[in-house]
């Protein structure tokens, strides 16, 4: 059995599909005798629905970038949040499970990184991302209005100084680690790094994006940017909706 099923059966174990995932409650610790904490409480982690029926996942999360460039589209709050569009209440290894439960296929993301190793690219371009093409939609309510688009139009192409319309998103589905105390424990990277969906490619992260714009810190021009005439104020909550692609090649 390799560790991507190995996904399926531990990690489903802890959905159910259909609804919103349950995950052991994290208690803080308790304050001292007369003492009351206000330390804000971490967001619960798990807020996660899977519908295989109708090959649908959602994940709460809210937005916390209005200005600046992007390593990602979203990222496990905590993460790194100063890059990245979004910030959502679920870790990597459930998005992962959800999406091997709706016949989705990850592609080889550490054959890929190997090749990388091997062979660095000259022109400073990535191997075509593999894996089961994805369409991600943004969902979300501001003053008294609903807003549902493709979440490539919360990028803005430094290069072009444009919206990005094309492209799509993909299934690459992360890596493991050994740990380097002990070769028999193993990570799964998008869980450590806390990557959800990467802009720039990381290999860590459970889904990139198709179109590769650049590094943005290789100049002024390269990579993404927040589409800051579309993203609402930080803290505006929202729902990411991850589906099969409905067109499965670049415009």
């Amino acid at each position: 059995m390799n560790r991507h099923h190995l996904f399926v059966v531990v990690l489903l174990t802890t959905l159910v599909l259909g609804c919103t995932a349950e995950e052991e409650p994290t208690t803080p610790p308790a304050p001292a005798p007369g003492e009351e904490s206000d330390a804000p409480k971490p967001p619960p982690l798990d807020r996660i629905k899977v519908d295989v029926q109708n090959k649908r996942i959602e994940i709460e999360g809210r937005f916390c970038l209005k200005e600046g460039i992007l390593d990602y589209l979203a990222v496990t709050s905590g993460g790194q949040e100063y890059e990245s569009v979004i910030a959502l209440n679920c870790k990597g290894s459930l998005l992962h499970a959800g999406l091997l439960a709706m016949s989705a296929v990850a592609g080889p993301t550490e054959e890929v990184l190997e090749y990388l190793r091997k062979n660095p690219p000259k022109d400073g371009k990535l191997p075509e991302r593999t894996g089961t093409p994805l369409d991600v939609t943004l969902e979300w309510k501001l003053g008294g209005e609903s807003f549902s688009v493709p979440a490539s139009r919360a990028l803005f192409n430094r290069a072009d100084r444009q919206v990005q319309n094309a492209g799509h998103w993909v299934f690459t589905g992360s890596y493991f680690a050994k740990d380097l105390d002990d070769e028999t424990k193993e990570f799964y990277m998008a869980d450590v790094d806390k990557a959800i969906i990467a802009v720039l490619y990381m290999g860590s992260a459970v889904i990139n994006f198709s179109h590769d714009a650049g590094n943005p810190y290789d100049g002024e021009n390269p990579g993404y940017e927040v589409n800051k005439h579309l993203v609402p104020p930080q803290g505006t909550p929202v729902t990411i909706v991850i589906t099969p692609a409905k067109k499965q090649t670049e415009d």
